[in-house]
């Protein structure tokens, strides 16, 4: 039986190599031009390939009066032709053109690029690939973050870009180390599905699936369809219909193996907490819709990354529905177990970012200064990586029930945690005085500014009214948007704030679609002053068990 199985692989062998000298054969004597994808090469030997390009007089011209302002709309995206030199490759006519959001830069700076390959040269490759991105990683001065996290969605079973390096030059001009990243298009889709006939979404500038997102390939981009059924499914009012709808349209698995990883990697400007930062695909032969993570270069605790909980308050509408309802809650924490249990193993991950870094370091292409500090954040990252899997660790041994209530009788809320703002000298005192414990908010540098104190807590589904005495004091006439505040989380509306001296009740009101866990601030605003809270008034009293029905925003 050996002997036959052995034969029949030989067989397949053969066959199968004469089927691909076939394919060969007739391109050859059709004189056609097989395109190799030796793209692997560009992605795993921890190679920083030298990228030259050049850019015509003209060329320039167009890209220098291009002109992007964060915040504002961005202009549609120009293209110029250039030519791109790497070793002894040279590629002509290929299509250039400015990109990012708030990483982008003019073009007499570091700039950002979008690179394609056969746009205005019709089967031209780069080592396979039509479609590059050059990023500046302006945010990840270790160059790693991408890489690093884009390998473990796809070690994780969610399609993902590769990423390599690239020391680029313009026209003579040495920009420095850049990010290497391959493009979503249907030369991705290819190696992923297979059919690429459904629309690829664009969310990486912004914009959850209600919006009017950007199609960047599919046969019918002008059918919505599959995003109006999901946003249907997520949106349904009964749990356990929805659940149902939501296994209908969404490749559910696929989606909560998605959303562990951004809240394990803090990927605080993905799709699960901003929204923004994501590719989605609809997946035509199963009818299923499948995201794709974007933009991981502010990962383990850079930047502005929310609260480490793994159960955070997700924002993206597809999170929030899927995850909002008990058997979401349920396989979701299933799947960051399994996800943190099987891919993310501190002792490989810290070896792969010893493996890549040094062999940007080997590669000749950073100086003295340079190297130092490279080596510096890398050191940092390594830190950052040892302490959001020790955080992750201890939160999975010790996952917490949500609270109990008796009917509507409100439960005291005691320990607070102050939260430094960002700007402004505002400090946080605690004070256990005779006639009663409070919180304050004091403010002293005469520029507006907002500091709180926080608690979070894990409910189950319901409406629920936090409540408690406070006042300001030394606030500035006349200040505008300034007060104290009760709310939660992700609510930033003025309404409710008060100017009040004297102790005044404050009550504020919210709804939890489902287990979750939520932010509860005390909050001061203002120029100057103070902003008091009661301690032992603080209470959080549950309304109702079931939420009341509110528009998504």
């Amino acid at each position: 039986m050996k002997d036959l199985w052995m034969s029949g692989r030989r067989a397949g062998r053969r066959a199968a190599a004469q089927a691909l000298l076939g394919v060969w054969m007739l391109a050859w004597t059709a004189g056609a031009a097989v395109p190799v994808d030796d793209s692997d090469t560009l992605f795993t030997n921890a190679v920083v390939r030298p990228i030259n390009i050049e850019i015509g007089d003209a060329g320039m011209k167009t890209l220098q009066a291009y002109h992007q302002v964060w915040g504002q709309p961005r202009p549609k995206r120009i293209d110029v032709k250039a030519t791109i030199r790497e070793g002894n490759r040279v590629y002509t006519n290929v299509s250039i053109h400015l990109k990012g959001s708030y990483t982008y830069q003019s073009v007499d700076q570091k700039p950002s690029l979008t690179v394609n390959f056969d746009k205005l040269a019709p089967g031209q490759r780069f080592h396979g690939l039509d479609k590059i991105h050059l990023n500046n990683s302006v945010q990840d001065p270790t160059y790693l973050c991408e890489k690093l996290a884009r390998e473990l969605f796809a070690q994780a079973g969610v399609p993902a870009s590769r990423v390599g390096h690239a020391r680029v030059q313009l026209n003579g001009r040495d920009l420095g180390l850049y990010i290497l990243v391959e493009g979503y298009n249907k030369r991705f889709l290819k190696r992923h599905f297979s059919s690429v006939r459904g629309n690829l979404y664009d969310g990486g500038s912004g914009g959850d699936v209600t919006k009017a997102l950007e199609v960047d390939s599919g046969e019918d981009p002008e059918n919505r369809a599959d995003l109006t059924n999901l946003v249907a499914a997520v949106r349904e009012k009964g749990v356990a219909a929805r659940m149902a709808k939501v296994e209908q349209s969404l490749d559910v698995p696929s989606f909560l193996t998605f959303a562990a990883l951004e809240v394990i990697l803090q990927h605080w400007d993905g799709y699960c907490l901003g929204p923004n930062n994501y590719r989605l695909f609809h997946d035509a032969d199963r009818d299923k819709m499948v995201f794709m993570p974007h933009g991981l270069d502010q990962i383990l605790g850079v930047g502005l990354s929310p609260p480490a909980s793994l159960t955070p308050a997700f924002k993206g509408v597809v999170a929030r529905g899927v995850i909002g309802t008990p058997e979401g809650r349920r396989r979701y924490l299933s799947t960051v177990e399994h996800v943190f249990t099987n891919h993310c193993d501190e002792a490989r991950l810290i070896a792969k970012v010893e493996r890549v870094s040094q062999g940007i370091l080997s590669s000749g292409e950073l100086g003295f200064l340079e190297r130092l500090r490279f080596q510096a954040v890398v050191r940092q990252l390594k830190s950052r990586i040892h302490r959001r899997l020790t955080d992750v660790a201890q939160q999975l041994a010790a996952v917490t029930k949500p609270l109990a209530f008796e009917g509507t009788t409100p439960l005291a809320i005691q320990t607070w945690k102050f939260k430094q703002p960002s700007r402004g000298e505002t400090e946080g005192i605690q004070t256990n005085g005779r006639d009663r414990d409070t919180l304050e908010v004091r403010h002293t540098s005469g520029e507006w500014a907002s500091g709180s104190w926080r608690r979070s807590v894990l409910l189950e589904g319901g409406r629920y009214e936090l409540s408690g005495l406070c006042r300001v004091d030394g606030l500035p006439p006349g200040a505008t948007n300034s007060g104290v505040i009760l709310r939660i989380s992700g609510e930033r509306e003025p309404t409710g704030l008060s100017t009040n001296t004297a102790w005044s009740p404050q009550r504020y009101e919210f709804d939890v679609p489902g287990p979750l866990d939520v932010e509860l601030i005390c909050e001061f605003r203002g120029p100057a002053g103070a902003g008091l809270f009661d301690l032992t008034t603080l209470k959080l009293r549950r309304l109702g068990s079931s939420p009341k029905t509110t528009p998504e925003r």
